[in-house]
């Protein structure tokens, strides 16, 4: 599982950021740079609402782990140049961490999320992870969007032993909800824990209120970015559990029960995955990059989701290490690309700190 101080949220800040060139890489021209929110923004998921607004679900309150961890919404009405304030979701006594955010056909926000207490973090003071944790996973809706959220409920999580939700949730035409949660292999009570991350998708046939195991993604993957494609197929980008933690793709054809054998396609260390789709029809995957230079990179591929990375091009590569990523994109009507990420400092704009920024530009062409 990846375990991964709120100060007064600042006006958009802009930065136009020259082309820059690492190992054949480059930024795409006139590439910018704002500050979304400093003093927190571990995580973000971003979405476009039914409204217009772009909505950024992102962890506050503590470092990348911490107790005081907390969940808050912040919104744009204006293509992401400024921001409000941040709004609570959740804050518990617990760590409240690790997001999933979608919106229902009916319009309510749902965010689920993932939880610890400060006493069963196993070397709580070196920010270590252990499979000891006792974890639970819950899901808060607001049905006014995004002023007020439910008391959480929790998802039922047991035959996996944990379950971490992660990114965008998906809304299809018929009104069901999917999600990617990852946790261990699915057992009876009883039965010996298989201790190798497995992709799941959860689904909700009630607009977020509910939700149940739908189909397995994979074995010894975790963090899975899902896209629904035109053509009713859904791809799913998912990082590695191994230790090059890098991404792979692969699609399901009947809604998400059953997945193709994965594809590698990233570099190692080039973790999680964000999928969107371009206008043009294209897809285009965004991930964290922790090799260094650190920060987020993407790739273009086609409009079935086949990668090239030797493709791949800078979003952002100016964190100052590499506790940063964890990139999430939407697309503006006239085809320019927005991508949320965090970093816990910027070389750029050091006076940022801990903070979630949004690069705004456009992708290479076909």
């Amino acid at each position: 599982m990846k375990l991964s101080a709120l100060a007064s949220p600042l006006l958009a800040i802009l930065l136009t950021t020259a082309p820059a060139l690492y190992g054949g890489e480059h930024s795409p021209p006139n590439l910018q740079r704002r500050l979304v929110v400093s003093g927190e923004g571990f995580f973000p998921v971003a979405r476009t609402l039914q409204d217009g607004r772009i909505a950024v679900v992102l962890r506050g309150g503590a470092d990348h782990v911490g107790i005081k961890g907390r969940l808050d919404i912040v919104f744009s009405a204006d293509e992401g140049r400024t921001w409000s304030k941040p709004v609570v979701v959740n804050d518990s006594p617990a760590d409240d961490r690790n997001p999933a955010f979608g919106q229902a056909k009916d319009g309510t926000l749902v965010v689920a999320f993932w939880r610890a207490a400060k006493d069963t973090y196993k070397d709580y003071e070196s920010n270590a992870d252990s499979r000891e944790q006792a974890v639970n996973t819950w899901v808060t809706r607001s049905g006014d969007g995004g002023k007020t959220w439910s008391v959480a409920a929790e998802i039922d999580v047991r035959d996996i032993g944990y379950g971490s939700p992660y990114g965008k949730m998906l809304t299809l035409p018929d009104g069901s909800m999917l999600m990617n949660v990852y946790g261990y292999d699915v057992r009876k009570p009883g039965e010996k824990v298989d201790t190798v991350d497995h992709a799941y998708v959860y689904r909700s046939t009630d607009d977020g209120k509910t939700w149940a195991r739908h189909g397995t993604i994979a074995k010894g993957f975790n963090e899975s970015g899902l896209l629904a494609l035109p053509d009713g197929s859904i791809l799913a980008a998912m990082r590695s559990a191994e230790d090059k933690a890098n991404v792979s793709v692969t699609r399901s054809t009947d809604g998400g029960k059953t997945w193709a054998e994965p594809k590698e396609v990233s570099g190692r260390l080039a973790h999680p995955a964000d999928l969107v789709l371009l206008s043009d029809g294209r897809v285009l995957m965004v991930t964290g990059f922790r090799p260094g230079p650190f920060g987020v990179r993407g790739v273009a591929g086609d409009a079935s989701g086949n990668f090239d990375w030797n493709k791949r091009f800078v979003i952002a590569d100016d964190s100052t290490n590499s506790d940063t990523g964890y990139p999430s994109s939407v697309v503006l009507k006239d085809g320019r690309v927005l991508t949320f990420y965090y970093a816990v400092g910027s070389k750029t704009h050091p006076e940022w700190g801990v903070h979630c920024a949004v690069a705004e530009y456009r992708p290479p062409a076909k």
